[in-house]
């Protein structure tokens, strides 16, 4: 990463990446829109057991983690843009025939599961073209800031969709949420449609990377294509480092997944409508973050930047365990966390996905991204079986304190393998 800032963008550029990040924003908005209207689909208007519930978890997750590999090697060969608006178009697709069975007595939990599975799919082509199109279409001395730039337009979208969604579901009902979410999706594609395909970067991949950077001359089998992403990944120190950093962060997030809901609102006791509040505190810290991260970089390099990053997240989770009830130190404790752990996190996630871009050649980057991403997934099963066991047995305060370690660890790694990446 550049030690010194960027010279202005090309207007061309400038123009075709406001669409691509109005676009981030809006489809990041229906992303988190889905993940709160299916499960509140299932619950309310089927009455799903816990079984069911984990199923719709499980579909999302799973498809991702097989899906991801393969959808890399599809969205290297398409144009980037025309993948994000498939993406988009396809989401407005399902979710309006969602709403249109929400109308029938046809709606059933498998249906929901197949749509959760399907539009997890679609956004992780939409997430794999929209890194390439960046790739491509952004000179190198500038993709810290481009990065930063989309990570706080996602946390933004995401706080507002949080704070809307429950109430769109309340006062317009399953059938209109859901065309609302559908809609979210038409606009986005709509932002997307004049921007072009782009292949203009004019600094070249990581040349310590070179061999993973070489892309093939002649097109191979879909087969051998997919899995030279996987051999880019073995042969690149980065991006095995990366790689290990994805499970740990996955595992570490699954575990998240099984315990926190569970220890803030039940073992602590903290109402719904003031953990609310404490979780809107997480979108302050993510754009914080996503501010101070391209400057760090300069600073300290990406791989110190990186490891900072994490140390954050590391102690913005301890004070979650370290709460003692549901007082006002709680509160503050896990604000802190909020604040400090998601700022941190930022950070991390926008020198991870720059580390992407300018290590793996362009024409590459989906597949290697889908290789680390299916990792990552998988990793995310295994640690919500074990997250959820751990929490049965022991507590979800151990389970906690056990994530505030994966992070630490992740720290450790970062520290002693990217380190000297700049």
């Amino acid at each position: 990463m550049p030690s010194t800032p960027s010279a202005p963008p090309p207007p061309a550029e400038t123009n075709d990446f406001r669409r691509v990040l109005a676009g981030e924003g809006i489809s990041n908005f229906g992303s988190m829109l889905s993940r709160l209207a299916l499960p509140w689909l299932a619950t309310l208007a089927l009455d799903a057991t816990p079984l069911q519930m984990a199923l719709l978890l499980v579909a999302d997750v799973a498809a991702g983690a097989a899906g991801a590999l393969f959808l890399g090697t599809l969205v290297d060969r398409l144009a980037k843009r025309s993948v994000m608006i498939g993406a988009d178009i396809a989401r407005a697709g399902v979710l309006g025939g969602l709403a249109l069975l929400a109308l029938t007595p046809w709606l059933s939990i498998w249906l929901l599961a197949a749509a959760a599975a399907l539009t997890g799919l679609l956004s992780m082509a939409f997430e794999l073209a929209r890194s390439a199109w960046v790739a491509q279409s952004v000179a190198a001395t500038r993709l810290p800031v481009r990065n930063a730039q989309l990570s706080a337009m996602g946390s933004a979208s995401e706080t507002v969709a949080f704070a809307l969604g429950g109430w769109l579901y309340q006062l317009l009902g399953a059938v209109l949420a859901l065309a609302v979410d559908a809609l979210s999706y038409l606009l986005s594609a709509a932002c997307l449609w004049g921007v072009k395909g782009g292949r203009d970067r004019t600094t070249p991949p990581d040349p310590s990377a070179a061999t993973a950077a070489s892309a093939p001359a002649a097109r191979r089998g879909y087969l051998d294509e997919t899995l030279s992403g996987i051999a880019v990944i073995r042969a690149t120190p980065q991006l095995r480092a990366l790689a290990t950093l994805e499970i740990l962060l996955a595992v570490a997030g699954s575990i998240a997944g099984t315990s926190y809901m569970i220890y803030v609102a039940r073992d602590l006791g903290f109402g719904t409508g003031t953990l609310g509040l404490i979780f809107a505190s997480g979108g302050l810290g993510a754009l914080a973050g996503a501010a101070l991260a391209p400057r760090l970089g300069r600073r300290v390099g990406s791989g110190n930047a990186m490891t900072i990053g994490l140390v954050l997240g590391a102690l913005g989770t301890l004070c979650i365990p370290l709460a003692p009830g549901a007082t006002l130190v709680g509160a503050a404790l896990l604000v802190a966390h909020q604040v400090v752990g998601d700022g941190g996190m930022t950070m991390f996630d926008v020198h991870d996905r720059t580390l992407r871009q300018t290590v793996v050649a362009p024409d590459m980057l989906a597949r290697v991204d889908g290789g680390l991403r299916s990792l990552g997934r998988l990793a995310t099963l295994v640690g919500a079986l074990g997250g959820g066991a751990l929490a049965t047995a022991y507590g979800a305060r151990l389970a906690i304190v056990v994530m505030v370690v994966l992070l630490a660890l992740a720290a450790a790694v970062a520290h002693h393998r990217l380190r000297h990446q700049r």
